[in-house]
């Protein structure tokens, strides 16, 4: 089923953006603030701040950024300890949100052997959901209960294993957490960096899906939209891909040649950039319950956005719940237990 983009809410609205500094966020970021949201970005390191803002300088005057971008310093999504800085600033800047857009994320498919967090913690896992996990269970009482409110986490079809990508290499599959701890840290059982970035794709649905139950079971008015992008290539060395470009730079550049040109399945990062944005202020996503949407190919170097099913293992609430009790004790087992919801 095809989505209406076309009709938005009031701009202006308090927006917090993670990895808005590269990618698909950056363009999402410029369509936001040209609309004069205001835009809060966590930031990992004054180098990777330095790179953000001269590019910005090419689309908007300094004054205008002073007045709609704020910028939260040293936060780095592989440490759970930099979560806290954010609530911190927005308790201090006595700020609420209206959208909060998690679309941090990496991936090192090539890689042989695991890369870890502060915490030990298996690195796509870390990022990609444990660490918006608990950014959101801390900033919950900081987001507005309202109609337009939303959390949106960007996902990935790779998460179902019927899907194009899903189906390719290995498959994503939590097999009901068993043996989960020890695959995602100690010895990383059976470790695969492929199949570690689907399931943490498959995650990211599993706890949007489980936040959502939660919201409706307290009343609120927030939504929350899982979405997924399709096959994007940026250009620049610090994209997506930073790392597993490294592991096989030729075969990189091949696969990036011959999905760009030849086979045109990709999308790129503008038109990505626009749908994230669209989807953070278009009205017919105002108060409802959970939906995932994709960014689907439809024929030769289009896409179209859909709403689409989940795969069967993302549509099971016992799975969603574990996941999140899981994820929940695995934070309290490194002493973070600030929990607002």
């Amino acid at each position: 089923m095809e989505v209406d983009l076309n009709e938005l809410n009031s701009f202006k609205k308090k927006i917090l953006f993670t990895g808005a500094n590269s990618g698909i966020g950056f363009y999402s970021l410029i369509n936001l603030l040209k609309k004069e949201n205001y835009l809060f970005i966590p930031i990992r390191s004054e180098s990777r701040k330095k790179i953000f803002l001269d590019k910005l300088k090419y689309h908007f005057k300094t004054e205008f950024l002073s007045k709609y971008l704020n910028i939260i310093d040293n936060v780095d999504f592989s440490n759970l300890e930099n979560i806290n800085k954010v609530r911190e600033y927005f308790l201090k800047e006595e700020k609420l949100l209206d959208i909060v857009i998690l679309n941090a994320g990496m991936q090192y498919t090539g890689a042989l052997y695991p890369k870890v967090s502060k915490q030990g913690i298996e690195l796509t896992f870390a990022v990609n959901h444990l660490a918006h996990f608990y950014l959101i269970n801390n900033l919950f009482s900081l987001i507005n209960d309202s109609l337009e409110s939303r959390i949106i986490i960007t996902s990935s079809d790779v998460h179902n294993p019927k899907s194009s990508g899903g189906n390719v290499g290995e498959k994503a599959g939590l097999n009901n957490l068993e043996n989960f701890r020890e695959i995602i840290s100690g010895d990383f059982r059976n470790f695969s960096a492929d199949r570690a970035y689907k399931n943490s794709k498959l995650c990211n649905i599993l706890f949007a899906k489980k936040l959502s139950d939660k919201l409706i079971h307290k009343k609120s008015k927030i939504s929350v939209i899982t979405w997924a992008p399709g096959l994007v290539i940026p250009d620049d060395e610090l994209g997506f891909f930073r790392y597993s470009s490294k592991y096989n730079k030729f075969g990189y550049l091949l696969f990036s040649v011959i999905a760009k040109n030849i086979l045109g399945i990709t999308e790129n990062l503008e038109n990505a950039g626009n749908i994230l944005s669209e989807i953070a202020m278009a009205k017919s996503f105002n108060n409802i319950e959970f939906l995932h949407l994709s960014n689907q190919l439809i024929s030769y170097k289009k896409h179209k956005l859909k709403k689409v099913n989940v795969s069967e293992e993302a549509n099971n609430s016992e799975l969603a719940e574990k996941l999140w009790n899981f994820s929940l004790e695995l934070c309290r087992s490194f002493s973070f237990a600030s929990f607002y919801m």
